[in-house]
């Protein structure tokens, strides 16, 4: 795409020398032609997936906005952005006519670099042929990430008897700034993630040295999270299992779900003296265990000083008593709604892959494929995490329930795990077509001081963003969404 492509790439890759290589020799990357970069060895290549434009985000604010756990709260509602309150009131258009989308240009840049080290890096100097491969399937998964992205936002939920004429995005494979594109079906833009990531797996490393860089695992696990949101349950299963053994096994950077059981008391990682008020200890992305692919999003909907969005008293009452993810909210000069409660922690984002959602993600394949209870179950892998997140004798999971009931049990847990993370609205757009949920509608609801409030119903059409004026005006084969 033209615009987002060209548009302010060039500065920020000029940046990468800078922040990146610092003092490092004036080969690694020369200007030539004028505003263009070229790399020639293998270690320029290694060296780009070092590069800040691979961690940070703001696309995390964008999908939390969008979950039906939040409620809005005026007259503080009036006085944020309007692309928040566009999203929130499920508008048809978020962005005006000539606005930038910033969001979506950030994806953009780092696209530019992953196809930049896809068609060059195995001509590159210097390296062996098995590190050149390594690069390659890193650069192959996180463009396999940034799609992700693009199907959340601009594609409808996946539909296999629609998706042969459904229109997916753009498939963009060259760093090129001068082409146009047009939409390729939803099918072939699945294909395109799909074949991304099994080319991948087998050339990363499986040992996790850095929680920037992508290993076996973390393609494994967005592999099987791509099939989850194309309700293949048990094509996901082989590459969660996969997933989570890699993780078990990792003798690098330690990878363990936090025991809020312990981390929580004083001296340990979580701990802080003012927790009611401000929440857990910030966690620092390279320090943070849970974290497997570090991306990192600001999000200031989670923090102390949020009275705009709030989590709904339907969804607060999901939480037992004893559940410690309780201490990441409060309700300090909340007067209203009754039982709202404010979302203090974190407002430092980890949105890459985390390994509590990995677990989560299995847990769902296992109910979905009907192994519900006992050993490799889904109970097995929740009693797993709520173990860690409350004291033991409140984690059991329910007795006795049917396959429909444990995969509402396992959602309701997604949600408890991962409130105003955007993984609300992942879960929404997929369930939106799952005969088990497709009659659940959502709603927005505002609330005004005086005790009324205004909905918002999300219509089945703004399960999918129309694509941003700016683009279709430097794409003109690309159609928009309804």
């Amino acid at each position: 795409m033209k615009y987002i492509l060209k548009n302010k790439i060039f500065l920020p890759l000029l940046l990468i020398i800078v922040m990146v290589i610092g003092s490092c020799k004036k080969e690694f990357l020369e200007v030539v032609p004028k505003g263009r970069l070229i790399a020639e060895k293998t270690s320029d290549y290694d060296k780009i997936l070092n590069s800040t434009t691979f961690t940070n985000f703001s696309m995390a604010p964008i999908y939390t906005v969008l979950g039906d756990e939040l409620v809005a709260r005026d007259p503080l509602f009036g006085a944020r952005p309007a692309l928040d309150q566009r999203l929130f009131r499920y508008e048809d258009d978020i962005y005006d006519p000539e606005q930038e989308p910033t969001q979506i240009t950030a994806l953009t840049k780092l696209l530019y670099l992953c196809n930049k080290i896809i068609n060059e890096v195995m001509d590159s100097q210097g390296g062996t042929p098995e590190e050149k491969k390594r690069i390659m399937a890193e650069a192959l998964t996180a463009r396999a990430w940034i799609y992700m992205h693009f199907t959340t936002l601009f594609t409808k939920p996946y539909n296999a008897a629609t998706a042969a004429t459904d229109e997916g995005f753009a498939i963009i494979k060259e760093a090129d700034i001068n082409k146009t594109y047009k939409r390729a079906s939803m099918q072939e833009h699945y294909d395109f993630m799909i074949e991304d990531l099994k080319s991948a797996i087998p050339d990363l490393q499986k040992i996790v040295t850095s929680r920037y860089r992508a290993t076996q695992a973390v393609a494994q696990a967005l592999l099987g999270k791509v099939y989850l949101s194309m309700g293949k349950f048990s094509d996901a299963l082989p590459y969660l299992n996969g997933a989570i053994t890699n993780i078990t096994t990792n003798t690098g950077v330690v990878t363990r779900i936090y025991d809020y059981n312990t981390e929580m008391l004083l001296g340990g990682a979580l701990y802080s003296a003012s927790m009611a008020t401000t929440g857990p200890a910030t966690i620092t992305l390279p320090n943070n265990v849970e974290s497997l692919y570090s991306r990192q999003d600001i999000n200031l909907n989670s923090s102390s000083t949020n009275n705009y969005f709030v989590m709904s008293p339907a969804a607060v009452s999901k939480y037992s008593a004893a559940d410690l993810r309780r201490r990441c909210f409060n309700s300090t000069n909340l007067p209203y709604p009754v039982g709202a409660l404010r979302r203090l922690w974190p407002s430092f984002q980890p949105t890459g892959m985390n390994i509590p959602e990995i677990y989560l993600m299995r847990a769902e394949c296992r109910a979905r494929t009907n192994s519900l209870y006992g050993a490799n179950s889904a109970e097995e892998d929740l009693l797993f995490l709520r173990q860690k997140r409350m004291p033991l004798a409140s984690a059991a999971v329910p007795a006795g329930m049917t396959q429909p009931q444990m995969v509402q049990y396992i959602i309701d847990e997604r949600l408890r795990e991962y409130p105003f993370s955007g993984l609300r609205w992942f879960d929404m757009r997929r369930l939106s077509v799952d005969p088990l949920f497709s009659s659940v509608t959502y709603v927005h609801t505002l609330y005004f001081a005086d005790g009324t409030s205004q909905n918002y119903p999300l219509r089945p059409e703004r399960l999918t963003f129309k694509i941003p004026g700016r683009i279709l005006r430097d794409n003109p084969e690309m159609n928009d969404n309804k």
